[in-house]
């Protein structure tokens, strides 16, 4: 038992000091085996801050993409607390009631259809690799924000469920929706309108179905947009075949202690 642990612990160690010691600069007080070890391991990198660098068009527009997500969630914020929102539900059951679960596809379309672009050879700005990690992270952040506030504001749904305050099938579908702006906007403003006319529609079928309030889907639509704008603005653009070559996997020994180290190169 006490083997297995010494493993991973130097293990753990070894992978947290070749990513982040200063090339040059190992630590001299560790034992001689094992400081010569991670010698060899600085002469992987030569630098291991890695600073943020935004990218030069996102700087450009400044605060210009996030005007209408502030705007939306300040908007549902307030409908939130006011009476209108009832009037307004009682108005869009009486008219325009839906019953069914295309929405709960629908949500989707936005990224899917980016993908079919890229597949039938029509390129966005970003490759797969990329592409899919803003993908995997924006509807991370937007899960994290929306499911919590959730929890912190238990509204109870027109439907009379719980957790209605924002709405997570909008947040979802509109932050596709940025994504495919942010891909094909500059090619053609119609798959941005596309993208966010499936989003709209998304958000007022919640609505018709009695799922949401209107406040709720304004919120949720805001944080779905905010989420992916973050994600752009610092995303490293490093998923491709020549960063991804910058990683380093090999093994070391330090006296009976043996492990793999991974070592990227910044």
């Amino acid at each position: 038992m006490k083997q297995k642990t010494g493993f991973v612990t130097i293990t753990i160690f070894s992978m947290i000091f070749s990513l982040f010691t200063y090339a040059g600069n190992p630590l001299r007080t560790l034992d001689p085996a094992l400081n010569c070890s991670l010698e060899k391991v600085s002469l992987f990198h030569n630098d291991s801050i890695h600073n943020l660098n935004f990218k030069y068009t996102d700087r450009r527009r400044g605060f210009k993409p996030y005007i209408a997500p502030t705007v939306l969630i300040a908007s549902g914020t307030a409908l939130h607390f006011s009476d209108a929102k009832y009037q307004f539900n009682d108005w869009v059951q009486e008219n325009f009631r839906y019953e069914g679960s295309l929405d709960d596809y629908l949500r989707f379309a936005p990224l899917a259809a980016v993908y079919s672009l890229n597949a039938v050879g029509v390129k966005g700005k970003n490759n797969f690799g990329n592409l899919t990690a803003i993908s995997i992270k924006s509807f991370v952040l937007n899960d994290l924000i929306v499911y919590s506030l959730k929890k912190a504001v238990n509204e109870e749904r027109p439907s009379g469920g719980t957790h209605s305050f924002p709405s997570g099938h909008t947040s979802v579908v509109f932050a596709f929706a940025q994504i495919m702006h942010h891909e094909y906007g500059e090619q053609s403003v119609w798959y941005s309108v596309g993208a966010y006319s499936c989003a709209a529609t998304v958000g007022v079928m919640r609505i018709a179905k009695g799922a949401h309030w209107a406040s709720d889907v304004l919120a949720g639509a805001g944080i779905g947009m905010l989420s992916t704008e973050l994600i752009y603005l610092t995303h490293q653009y490093k998923w491709d075949w020549a960063h991804i070559k910058q990683f380093d996997i090999f093994p070391f020994s330090v006296g009976p202690q043996k492990g793999l180290t991974v070592v990227y190169n910044f």
